[in-house]
């Protein structure tokens, strides 16, 4: 007799409300763990960390005091060695950071401008361009790249590299990266007024300058060498003669080096390629400033011989002050063992310039051999560890050394004997709260309509958290969730009959609906991973939505793709409670719906056009309409497939198209007024055509869509609207352009809300629990908690922004 298969696995899952309540702690505890903010002002919530940090810089005079940055427009400074952290906002995303070696109190970082603090990093002032000279600052393109626009005509080129001249601190060098889209060599500026005025004295070959080397180090102050991916050049300050110096290899991916009282070293770090002619590669120490090169690879060609592997390195760093300390970060590297060669990774150590290295930290599946990192959530959840991406080493203390990676910043202070993790703070119940180096992007805050201190966060790249005491500290939400979805959950929704139950959508590929997904080739790949999910418990466990399942009589019920790119649910909450009616974008392909809580799954796409099937969220009026918005696709400046509005009024059995303001092509996220259904806001991503950005801003309809009228200008990156449940006429927005929104008037008028400068912003979402608190969702930032009218007054990282547009 064939056995049936039934589902009370899926909808035991469900219903099943765990009786257990997280352990329990001392709110005074966990509030003493975070940093410290001005009352009333902005503080960022999540469990810290959680995406790429670079350039880890320790001042000379206080290793305590130390610059991090990272990818998404954030920079971080501490003061008490990692314990804490504050996020700054320079406009954009900080290059480089450089410490007066006079005044450790002083510190440079460039961008796009270069700006100086004064007292450690807690104000800055743009001093190039001379703010007099700015007449406009511009954010163009999908990710609002500013720049500034000057009277003087300034090149539209970043800043990649600054040197302070240790003998003379009223000199000053910058690298201007090659300009966008130019065939011309990079460019070194100097300065001898400590930033008043500069004039250009060498251009050398290359797109990137890396590294500017002062001759002072020797006692040559009118020299300078110059270190770009392709060129070594000697430069005169007072003549602007360059000399090229001969490379010992063609392209260099780091250059790093320091004088101190056994000499002058500086090293240049490439891959190693193994061709015909035998090795080449790998590092180069000079001690005549680039004069003349020697490899110091001996170690490496004795594994290469052994392994037959050639190993991969990602930077080094040198401690300035004893340039024969270095440390090299080995992104793969081969070790022998038991007779065949092990892949190894992490961090190896010289004391002696080069010729001999020990492994200081070393990984080898998954594996950390040394046992010597105090890890963390993000080793412990996820498992990540590779090499650092970049190392930074003080300049006058070769045993502290501070590293970056994808996920967190870490320190030894003994020379790399020990490691521990500074991103976050963890707690007896295994609970996590940040240290105030946040690097995640973020799609939403959800509360949980039976428990008023439970609310999680959706996130990119480190899944799904959820806190139970109104957001102090942070539990993983993962529990159940295979592996290959982990990286993104884009969405969730509470069942508003059912305590604990909750739905989720997940996928491996993250940061849509931006266009560089389209680029890198992920949703077109095969690769994907990603589905639905549900808890019973309140997210301590999941289940999975997706899988076709066999019914009682044995037939095959199908469900979600395999490898569905799941970005939003919504739940129809007059559906029954015992079998609910779900529905899911599933990007690229179409919207699918449940009637029976997930148990089984329709695709519903007839009326959505085959051009453009990238679904990306769904709004549900109280009437039972839906309306879906299609993101735009493709690359931007090539191909682009502009998207779409459809509605449905017979719960997605068939989508009719609903009109477009003109000229948007990326409508990006829709909200209704509860007062007034037909009342909609349309959030719109604006689209670069000819130098000009169109069809974004905000948009508003009085009749639930059939006409548009635009409220919020049109070249501004509003990634999303909210409405005050409290006060509809109250209308919220976040922006890519370091800034949010408030309107009381439905968006006639509109005010900043001061306090909050994070580059890239995403949702506005009013805090249900604390009435006129708001949380601003960001592309890289966390979650940002504060005043829903703003910090009015709060100063805001820089002293003398130019021709600031809000």
């Amino acid at each position: 007799m064939r056995k049936a298969f039934r589902l009370l696995t899926l909808v035991s899952c469900v219903l099943w409300i765990s009786s257990c309540s997280p352990d329990s702690r001392s709110t005074d505890q966990a509030a003493s763990q975070t940093v410290e903010k001005e009352p009333g002002a902005w503080r960022i919530i999540g469990p810290g960390g959680g995406g790429a940090q670079y350039i880890p810089t320790i001042s000379p005079g206080d290793p305590q005091n130390v610059f991090v940055r990272c990818d998404m427009t954030g920079s971080y400074v501490t003061e008490n060695g990692g314990k804490s952290w504050r996020m700054f906002n320079l406009r954009t995303v900080v290059r480089d950071f450089e410490f007066d070696p006079q005044n450790p109190n002083t510190v440079y970082a460039c961008n796009t401008g270069l700006y100086r603090s004064e007292d450690r990093g807690r104000r800055w002032q743009l001093i190039f361009p001379d703010p007099a000279d700015v007449v406009e600052e511009t954010m163009r393109g999908d990710h609002a790249s500013q720049r500034f626009i000057t009277k003087s005509g300034m090149p539209q080129s970043s800043i990649a590299k600054i040197r302070v001249d240790p003998s003379n601190s009223n000199h000053i060098y910058l690298g201007l990266s090659r300009a966008w889209r130019d065939e011309g060599p990079a460019r070194l500026l100097e300065s001898t007024d400590r930033g008043t005025s500069w004039k250009e004295i060498a251009t050398v070959p290359g797109r990137q300058i890396l590294a500017i080397f002062p001759g002072s180090w020797v006692g040559r102050s009118d020299e300078l060498t110059v270190v770009t991916e392709s060129s070594c050049t000697r430069v005169s300050r007072s003549e602007g003669h360059v000399s090229e110096l001969s490379m010992p290899v063609q392209q260099v991916i780091a250059a790093d080096g320091g004088g101190g009282r056994n000499g002058c070293y500086i090293y240049l770090l490439s891959q190693i390629e193994q061709g015909q002619e035998g090795l080449t590669g790998g590092l180069y120490r000079s001690a005549d400033l680039g004069k003349t090169w020697e490899a110091i690879n001996e170690q490496f060609a004795e594994s290469i011989a052994r392994n037959q592997r050639v190993p991969r390195f990602r930077s080094f760093a040198v401690c300035e002050g004893s340039p024969e300390v270095v440390y090299l970060s080995c992104g793969l590297y081969w070790v022998e063992e038991n007779g065949s060669p092990q892949r190894y990774s992490g961090i190896m150590k010289s004391t002696d310039g080069g010729s001999n290295w020990d492994w200081v930290l070393s990984i080898c599946g998954g594996q950390i051999l040394t046992n010597n990192f105090k890890g963390g959530w993000l080793r412990r959840h996820l498992g990540w560890f590779s090499s650092p991406s970049h190392l930074g080493v003080c300049p006058t203390d070769p045993t502290i050394v501070y590293g970056t990676d994808s996920g967190r910043t870490f320190k030894s202070e003994d020379g790399g004997g020990s490691w521990e993790q500074l991103i976050s703070n963890e707690f007896p119940d295994g609970s996590f709260t940040t240290r105030g180096l946040d690097v995640t992007t973020t799609y939403g805050v959800h509360f949980d309509p039976f428990d008023s201190d439970h609310l999680f966060i959706t996130y990119t790249d480190i899944g799904l958290f959820h806190s139970f005491d109104s957001g102090k500290t942070w539990h993983h939400s993962i529990t159940g969730i295979p592996r290959q979805w982990r990286n993104t959950c884009y969405w969730l929704e509470f069942d508003p009959d059912v305590r604990g139950r909750v739905y989720s959508v997940w996928s491996n590929v993250h940061d849509l609906p931006r266009p560089k997904m389209y680029r890198s080739g992920n949703l077109t790949n095969g690769g994907q991973q990603g589905g639905v999910a549900v808890s019973g418990d309140g997210g301590r466990w999941w289940g999975l939505l997706t899988k076709g399942v066999m019914r009682e009589d044995g037939t095959h019920h199908k469900g979600v793709r395999p490898g569905a790119v799941c970005t939003h649910i919504v739940l129809d909450p007059e559906s029954s409670v015992d079998s609910r009616t779900l529905y899911v974008c599933d990007y690229g392909y179409g919207v699918w719906k449940s009637t029976d809580g997930g148990a089984s799954w329709e695709l519903k796409k007839k009326g959505i056009s085959d051009e453009n099937l990238y679904c990306w969220r769904i709004t549900r009026l109280p009437s039972g309409r839906m309306i879906l918005l299609v993101a735009r696709g493709g690359i931007e400046g090539r191909e682009v497939i502009p998207g779409a509005i459809y509605f449905s009024d017979d719960g997605a059995e068939t989508w009719k198209e609903l009109s477009m303001p003109d000229q948007v092509t990326a409508p990006n996220d829709l909200v209704y007024d509860p007062s007034d259904p037909n009342r909609l806001y349309l959030s719109c991503w604006p689209l670069l055509r000819e130098g000009e950005e169109v069809g974004g801003g905000l948009f508003r309809s009085e009749d639930g869509g059939l006409s548009w009228r635009q409220v919020f200008e049109e070249d501004v990156h509003v990634y999303a609207a909210a409405i005050d449940p409290t006060k509809t006429d109250t209308v919220y927005i976040n922006t890519f352009h370091s800034a949010a929104f408030r309107s009381e008037d439905r968006g006639e008028n509109w005010s900043r809300l001061e306090g909050y400068n994070f580059k890239w912003g995403h949702r506005p979402i009013p805090d249900t629990q604390r009435e006129g608190w708001l949380y601003l969702t960001t592309f890289g930032g966390s979650v940002y908690h504060g005043p829903a009218e703003g910090v009015p007054g709060a100063f805001e990282d820089i002293e003398n922004l130019p021709a600031q547009r809000w």
